[in-house]
């Protein structure tokens, strides 16, 4: 490195001459290192920074917080931190930070909602934006109330250093769970600072999902600070949706750590159910078909019965009976038979066909009954053998 040294002007040389040889060295020394540091001063230092309205926050009440000199057009973020922010946002209250934007003369103005950091105090209100070697970072010091003083690790020291020593889901959801109901279990995780720093109040991130996606949060407890060596227990409820069925994961974050575990739910009792249901469906609709098929059919009713006219009444007379017969040939259509009338025991036959049905005894009588004659018929005996005629041609 090489240092120009600038030549004194006339008036020092002038103050030097008169003082002894020693004192004149030390004056010049003083005047010629004085110079630089004029010049370094002169340069543009300034950055950005950031202003507070309050200096003692209170945890739920806003504060208002302002900057000047950041890169127009920019986002910045303020949150609150702990133990001055020396482990970056893992001292932070990242969850309540607010956003605003940088107008073009460099200024922003916003209002965050103040909260207790992860990390004990010495408290800050740190404003970040941008990433890299565009990143610009401003903090101003705030004390924050039921937040306790810490040390502030040196940041030469190893950073701290966490491992999940485990992570389970416990509990069952018993019978309802069984018929559909909702799943409730608890996440059970154990961490452990295996470094030489003690980790602050490092947030605890925990989301579910179905099947290897985890990507709705849960309500996580406030963690505290981890000293080197000592181990952690946390649990979080969670609670998985109605009928859930199939694989799901619960994982989570602590200190860029992260973590995944799954549990399989199936409400048997709900698939039971629904499987009698369809069986159930299936043997009504095949017991509705067989007896469908099976059915006798339907009894034909009987043909209604022919309505015909009611005959005319004809009167027939013993001689009008007896000229029809003498007209009627005994054997019609025979030319070997003799041509005689068929007469009254000829019809009976013909309409009997039975012969030996017919008394010859009777049959007189009925012929005698029917012969015209001017006599009347005969009584007693008589009248008993037409009676029994009209019997035996009736039957």
């Amino acid at each position: 490195m090489t240092t120009r040294r600038s030549a004194a002007p006339p008036a020092a040389h002038r103050l030097l001459a008169p003082l002894p040889g020693a004192l004149a060295a030390a004056f010049a020394a003083v005047v010629l290192t004085a110079a630089p540091a004029g010049a370094a001063g002169g340069a543009d230092t300034t950055g950005p920074g950031i202003t507070t309205d309050a200096t003692r926050l209170v945890p739920g009440r806003p504060v208002t917080v302002t900057g000047t000199d950041w890169p127009a057009g920019a986002t910045v973020q303020a949150e609150v931190c702990g133990l001055r922010a020396v482990h970056g946002s893992s001292d932070c209250d990242t969850t309540r930070g607010a956003v605003a934007l940088v107008a073009a003369d460099g200024t922003f103005r916003l209002t965050l909602l103040a909260g207790g950091p992860p990390a004990d105090c010495p408290c800050v209100i740190r404003a970040t934006t941008g990433a890299g070697q565009d990143a610009r970072t401003a903090t101003a010091d705030i004390a924050v109330a039921d937040v306790p003083e810490g040390v502030v690790p040196d940041t030469g020291t190893t950073a701290p250093e966490v491992t999940v020593v485990d992570a389970e889901l416990t509990g069952n959801g018993g019978l309802s769970e069984f018929f559909g109901g909702r799943p409730h279990r608890t996440l059970v995780v154990t961490v452990r600072n295996t470094g030489t720093a003690t980790l602050g109040r490092t947030p605890l991130t925990v989301r579910w999902g179905a099947g290897g996606r985890v990507d709705t949060d849960i309500a996580a407890p406030l963690t505290a600070p981890l000293k080197p060596g000592e181990q952690a227990t946390y649990r979080v409820p969670v609670t998985m949706p109605l009928a859930a069925f199939g694989r799901y994961s619960v994982g989570g974050e602590y200190a860029s750590r992260t973590f995944v575990v799954t549990t399989d739910l199936y409400p048997w009792g709900l698939i039971s159910v629904a499987g009698a249901s369809v069986l159930l469906t299936v043997f009504s609709t095949g017991w509705a078909i067989r007896r469908r098929l099976n059915r006798p059919p339907a009894p034909v009713p009987p043909p209604a019965p022919a309505v015909f006219p009611a005959p005319a009444a004809v009167q027939v007379t013993p001689e009008g009976l007896a000229s029809v017969l003498a007209t009627l040939p005994a054997h019609p259509g025979d030319p070997a038979e003799p041509a005689e009338p068929l007469g009254l025991e000829g019809l009976l036959r013909r309409l009997a066909d039975r012969p030996a049905l017919i008394d010859p005894t009777q049959l007189d009588a009925l012929e005698a009954l029917l012969a015209p004659c001017s006599a009347p018929a005969p009584q007693g005996p008589a009248t008993a053998a037409t009676a029994t005629t009209e019997a035996g041609g009736r039957t």
